[in-house]
């Protein structure tokens, strides 16, 4: 029961500060923010790609069941994405039904090995991701 309370708590708050975040970035245009929930683990990406975006909504309302975010990884953080030192490409990320496991893992894995996710693995694909929450900017 604590789990679940701590997870709302800073789901929250990320959200929070998030919405902040957002308000204030104005390249934002043209796309949804997702917010997925991993494991305890939250990130946000910024989706341009048309496709994706109507995957996304299919998958919040239970259409569809390619529920794995798959996305190519960026260096450098984003407002949408603190706190973490990476983002996922706005155009190439697509929602999968299957993945190979070398993409799968947490936000945190990523920023921990960031070289390594970034140069090697070079996508992110958590099979255990959720949508928590879809802003739209379009």
């Amino acid at each position: 029961m604590r789990k679940l309370i701590v997870v709302g708590l800073t789901s929250l708050l990320l959200f929070t500060l998030l919405s902040g975040c957002i308000r204030s970035e104005s390249s934002l245009c043209g796309g949804i923010v997702v917010t997925f929930e991993v494991d305890g683990e939250m990130y946000n990406v910024f989706i341009t790609n048309e496709d994706t975006i109507e995957q996304a909504f299919a998958v919040q309302g239970g259409e569809s069941q390619a529920t794995i975010p798959n996305g190519k990884l960026v260096r450098g953080s984003k407002c949408y994405n603190l706190p973490w030192g990476w983002h996922i490409d706005t155009e190439d990320i697509h929602m999968a039904e299957s993945t190979i496991a070398l993409c799968d893992g947490l936000p945190s894995h990523i920023e921990e090995n960031l070289d390594y996710w970034i140069d090697t693995i070079e996508r992110f694909c958590p099979w255990s991701a959720t949508i928590i929450h879809i802003e739209d900017y379009r």
